[in-house]
C-alpha cells in the first residue's frame, strides 16, 4: 500500500452505502493474514489470539520465484497461501513503460508464471492466485487507463495468466479476481464490468478496501459501507465464492476491535463471503496491526468463523 492512495482511496470508500442483506448463512469464512515478518510475527499473534488462522497472505513481483521458504512455511503449520502477484519492477507508481500489460499478454511473464504454479502445487492448503489487483485504480502499473494500458488490455492479460497457470499447476490453484471496492475514477470506462475477463475466467471474485480512519478530510467507515455495493456487484457478474482479499482498519477516530466484530458479521449479510484477509502492517497509509487486548479478542472471534 502507498501512502498517496489514501485519500483518493479512502474518499471513495466513504462514498460506499451499506445495503440490507439477507439472513445469516450458513459455512466457514477462510481467514487470512499478511505480515511483513510472518516468521515472528504470525507466532506471535496466535499466542495471543488463538491459533484459527487459514491463510497466509503474500506478494511476489512478477518475475521473481516465490521462495521454497513460504511453501515449507505454511505446509509446517497446515495453512493455505494467498500470493498477490504484481507486474511492476517492486515499488508502487503508474509510470513504469517496461511494464505495460501488453507485454504481460503477448507472453513475457509466461516462464516465470509455469515456475510460480509449479511451486505453488507444493502448497498442501488451499492455493489462491491473486494477480494484478486494483486495476481500477490509478496507481499501478497494471492500472487500466495509466501507463499506456487500457480495461481491455488488463482482461487480455488476465486470460493469458489464467491459460499458463492453469495448465501448469492445474485446478489447484484458485485465480482470484479482486478490484478495488470503488473505481477511482468512478466513470464507466473505469467500471468494474470493464474489467472482469468473464465468469468462466475467474474460481473466485473479490475486492479489497480499508477504513483509514477520522483523518481529516476523511471519516471512519464500516465493513458493510466498505464492502456491500461491491458484494452486489461482483457477485452479479459472477456469483461464485468472494474474498475480502485485503483490508484493515486504523484506530484514529474509531474502534479497531468493534470494526473487526462487524466484519466478522458481514457473512450474514454477504452469503457468497468466503475469505477476510487482514493487513497486518503499520505503513504510512496507517497502523492496522492486530495489537491491544480488545483487538486481539475481536481477532479471536473472527477467527471462530475459519474453517480450521
Amino acid at each position: 500500500m502507498s501512502a498517496l492512495r489514501l485519500a483518493a482511496a479512502a474518499a471513495a470508500a466513504v462514498a460506499v452505502l451499506a445495503a440490507p442483506g439477507s439472513a445469516a448463512a450458513a459455512g466457514c469464512v477462510r481467514v487470512g493474514v499478511y505480515q511483513d515478518s510472518p516468521g515472528t510475527g504470525l507466532p506471535r499473534l496466535q499466542r495471543a489470539a488463538g491459533s484459527g488462522l487459514d491463510v497466509l497472505s503474500t506478494y511476489l513481483t512478477a518475475g521473481r520465484p516465490l521462495s521454497p521458504a513460504i511453501v515449507a512455511f505454511v505446509n509446517a503449520r497446515k495453512l493455505g497461501l494467498e500470493v498477490t502477484w504484481l507486474p511492476d519492477r517492486g515499488r508502487d507508481g503508474p509510470s513504469q513503460p517496461r511494464y505495460r500489460l501488453s507485454r504481460i499478454a503477448r507472453g513475457s511473464y509466461d516462464a516465470s508464471l509455469r515456475t510460480l504454479a509449479t511451486t505453488l502445487r507444493g502448497v498442501r492448503g488451499p492455493v489462491v492466485l491473486r494477480p494484478m489487483p486494483e486495476p481500477n485504480t490509478p496507481w499501478y502499473a497494471w492500472s487500466g487507463l495509466v501507463n499506456r494500458n487500457s480495461p481491455k488490455a488488463y482482461v487480455a492479460a488476465w486470460k493469458r495468466i489464467r491459460r499458463v497457470v492453469r495448465r501448469a499447476g492445474g485446478a489447484k490453484i484458485k485465480l482470484l479476481w479482486a478490484p478495488y471496492a470503488r473505481s477511482i475514477p468512478d466513470t464507466p470506462a473505469n467500471g468494474l464490468r470493464a474489467y472482469f475477463p468473464g465468469r468462466r475466467q475467474v474460481d473466485l471474485v473479490g475486492a479489497s478496501a480499508y477504513n483509514f480512519g477520522a483523518l481529516v478530510p476523511l471519516a471512519w467507515v464500516e465493513p458493510a459501507a466498505l464492502f456491500t455495493e461491491a458484494y452486489a456487484a461482483i457477485t452479479k457478474l459472477a456469483p461464485k465464492p468472494f474474498w475480502i482479499a485485503e483490508t484493515g482498519s486504523t484506530s484514529r477516530g474509531g474502534d479497531r476491535a468493534a470494526w473487526l466484530r462487524a466484519a466478522a458479521r458481514l457473512k450474514s449479510t454477504m452469503p457468497r463471503l468466503a475469505g477476510i484477509v487482514w493487513f497486518d502492517v503499520r505503513d504510512r497509509a496507517g497502523d492496522f496491526r492486530l495489537t491491544g487486548r480488545a483487538v486481539n479478542a475481536a481477532w479471536r472471534g473472527l477467527q471462530k468463523r475459519s474453517c480450521r
